[in-house]
């Protein structure tokens, strides 16, 4: 008797399982109702990527070889100041202008309203998702202050002759842009360039490029600001500059926002969870603003990131705006839920029924 009412048991696990299969497929993509905000942050995005690419082959930059979507802002293998590792898949995929349309998506998601105040921390290790966030602020109607970085992986904004601070000044100069950044860092080991490559491998050459770098953001009113009153100053400090804010994002795995020990890894990404952790030291950004209820957004793992929110990755070809499944939720019939969790009770209960009579006749 027993084996049959465990058999019965399994039966009745599997129909919910296969109804729960077909809820699932008959379920209908909903068009998000701020997707018209998400899709004028895209194309606010892609005409910002359009000037930057102008002013790099201005420059002399060729696009590099392995931006086969020939949007731009990819930079090269190894600069003078390239700080860590990378893959060329997550920055062709960080490139584009989905980023933007998922920062609104985000930034709704998180409570955000017209007028409200934003924080954010932008490494150059993703340009585009910087200034996707940046044009969600402005589609948004929204007030940003925001630090930058300098420092970049792999393939990142790593090009010394063009860096992020004037990628964001040409995109304000060309009127898509209003705010530039408040602040902004060498990045990398102690936010002071201390593993840019070249200074880890001692290159005169490379060091004299960098040093020319830092002049010519000096002459464009772009100072770079140098802290030295150790890591836990540093990070209270970018906290007073943000002031109050409605919400806190970080881009990239700058130290000011992942913290001395990387803490911040095992948040996950995109909205995070609310949470309390405990602050000390070597905390950063991301964890400080948990710690006081803020909501924070957190764009790192981005292979994971697009599977969560529809995002193609590394795609043959950048996605028409409005296409992809980052502006849609998908509903499911909840009378048809509601129908199969009752029946399963149901007949839950009266195999217990049945069960407990036979025993008893």
């Amino acid at each position: 008797m027993k084996k049959r009412r465990l058999t019965l048991h399994g039966l009745v696990a599997l129909l919910l399982g296969v109804a729960v299969l077909i809820i699932y497929l008959i379920g209908r993509r909903a068009r998000l109702p701020y997707a018209d905000e998400m899709e004028a942050a895209a194309d606010l995005q892609r005409q910002a990527v359009a000037a930057i690419r102008a002013e790099r082959l201005r420059r002399g930059y060729a696009l590099s070889d392995e931006d086969r979507l020939g949007l731009g802002l990819m930079g090269v293998q190894v600069s003078p100041i390239t700080t860590s590792l990378s893959t060329e898949e997550v920055k062709r995929t960080a490139q584009l202008s989905d980023f933007a349309a998922l920062a609104v998506r985000l930034l709704h998601e998180a409570g955000v309203q017209k007028g409200d105040r934003i924080g954010a921390c932008f490494s150059a290790s993703f340009p585009g998702i910087d200034l996707g966030v940046l044009c969600a602020a402005e589609v948004m109607g929204l007030k940003i202050t925001y630090s930058v970085s300098i420092g970049a992986s792999n393939y990142g904004a790593n090009l010394p002759g063009y860096v992020l601070p004037e990628m964001i000044l040409t995109a304000h100069e060309a009127g898509l842009l209003s705010t530039l950044p408040d602040l902004i860092t060498m990045g990398g080991g102690g936010d002071a360039g201390k593993n840019m490559m070249a200074y880890a491998l001692e290159d005169e050459k490379d060091m004299a490029a960098v040093e020319a770098m830092q002049e010519r953001l000096a002459d464009q009113g772009l100072t770079i600001t140098w802290y030295e009153e150790g890591y836990e100053a540093d990070v209270l400090d970018r906290m007073e500059r943000l002031g109050d804010v409605a919400a806190f994002v970080n881009v990239g795995g700058n130290i000011l926002g992942m913290g001395v020990n990387d803490a911040s890894l095992s948040f996950g990404q995109g909205l995070l969870p609310e949470s309390d952790p405990r602050i000390t030291a070597k905390s950063g950004l991301i964890e400080r603003y948990l710690s006081l209820g803020v909501p924070t957004i957190h764009f790192l793992n981005i292979k994971q990131l697009c599977a969560e929110t529809g995002i193609p990755f590394d795609p043959v070809a950048e996605p028409a705006v409005g296409t992809s499944g980052v502006y849609y939720s998908r509903r499911y019939s909840r009378p048809a839920i509601a129908a199969s969790l009752i029946l399963a009770l149901a007949v839950t209960v009266c195999i217990e029924v049945w069960s407990r009579r036979k025993v008893l006749y």
